[in-house]
C-alpha cells in the first residue's frame, strides 16, 4: 500500500471518529451564518478575475457536543473568468474536532482550555486538501475565542507538507457601538518548501444591537491576503471585501 492511501485512509479514519463521537452526543450549541462579500484586487492566485472583483456567498456552520465540535462553510464566487474561465465556482471545508480532555474528562490546564484530535477536509472545483493532527483552544484575556491546529497535509498541489491555524474572535466596545475582530491564518508549504500564507481577518459592526437584535446583523470588511510563490517569484494577493452577515440561527441547548 503507498504512502497516499496510508494517509487518505489515516484521516478519513480520524474524520469517522469525530462522526461516531457526535452521533450520541446531544449538541450543546449550534450557530449559522450567511455572509455576503464583494471583493476587490483579486488577482495572480487561485481567485483571481479578469477584472479583479469578486462576489461571495459564504454559509457558516458551527456546533458544539459532549466532546467536540463541527464548523463547515462554503463559498459561492462569482467574478468574470473566476475559476478557469466559468465565471462561478464552489468551495468548502469541513472541520470536526474531538476534544481529549473531555473524552478523558481531564478539564482544562490553566492557559490550554481544551485539547485534542482535529481532522479537515477541503474541496474545490479542481482541487483537494485533506489534513489530520491536533488542535488546542487557548484561555487569553480579551478573547472570546483563541486556538491553534497543526496538521500533517496531503493536497492536490504540495502534496505532503505541514500547515499550522491559528484562529481568533476578539469582541469588543467603543461606545455604544459593539465590534467583532476574528479571523485565521493558514501556513503551509508548496511542493518547493516555499512558504504559503493565507490570512483573512475580519472587523465587523454589530448593527443588530442598534435594532434589539444583537449578534444577529453584522457589517465590515474582511481582508483576504494570500502570500505564495507561484512557481517564479513570490507574489502577495492584498483583497479587501465589504462584507455582511446575517445569523439567523444560534441556540443553546440547556
Amino acid at each position: 500500500m503507498n504512502l497516499h492511501r496510508v494517509i487518505v485512509r489515516a484521516v478519513a479514519g480520524a474524520m469517522l471518529v469525530a462522526a461516531v463521537a457526535a452521533a450520541p452526543a446531544r449538541a450543546e450549541f449550534g450557530t449559522t451564518n450567511f455572509q455576503l462579500l464583494q471583493g476587490y484586487d483579486f488577482e495572480k492566485d487561485v481567485n483571481q478575475t479578469s477584472d479583479k472583483k469578486l462576489t461571495t456567498l459564504t454559509i457558516n456552520h458551527f456546533s458544539t457536543f459532549a466532546w467536540g465540535d463541527n464548523f463547515f462553510f462554503a463559498d459561492y464566487g462569482r467574478g468574470k473568468g473566476f475559476n478557469f474561465g466559468n465565471g462561478d465556482g464552489v468551495y468548502s471545508e469541513w472541520h470536526p474536532r474531538l476534544l481529549l480532555n473531555k473524552v478523558l474528562d481531564t478539564g482544562s490546564a490553566g492557559f490550554i482550555k481544551n485539547w485534542g484530535l482535529a481532522g479537515e477536509v477541503n474541496q474545490g472545483s479542481g482541487f483537494f486538501a485533506y489534513l489530520a493532527g491536533g488542535s488546542v483552544d487557548l484561555a487569553i484575556p480579551g478573547f472570546q475565542v483563541a486556538g491553534l491546529s497543526v496538521f500533517y497535509r496531503y493536497d492536490k498541489f504540495a502534496y505532503h507538507t505541514w500547515q499550522v491555524s491559528p484562529w481568533w474572535d476578539v469582541p469588543f466596545k467603543t461606545g455604544p457601538i459593539s465590534w467583532d475582530f476574528s479571523g485565521f491564518v493558514d501556513v503551509t508549504t508548496n511542493r518547493d518548501g516555499d512558504l504559503d500564507i493565507m490570512a483573512q481577518p475580519e472587523l465587523l459592526i454589530d448593527l443588530g444591537a442598534f435594532a434589539d437584535a444583537p449578534g444577529k446583523f453584522h457589517a465590515g470588511v474582511e481582508w483576504y491576503v494570500h502570500s505564495f510563490n507561484d512557481g517564479t517569484k513570490n507574489q502577495v494577493v492584498s483583497a479587501p471585501q465589504i462584507m455582511v452577515q446575517w445569523t439567523p440561527f444560534s441556540q443553546f441547548v440547556p
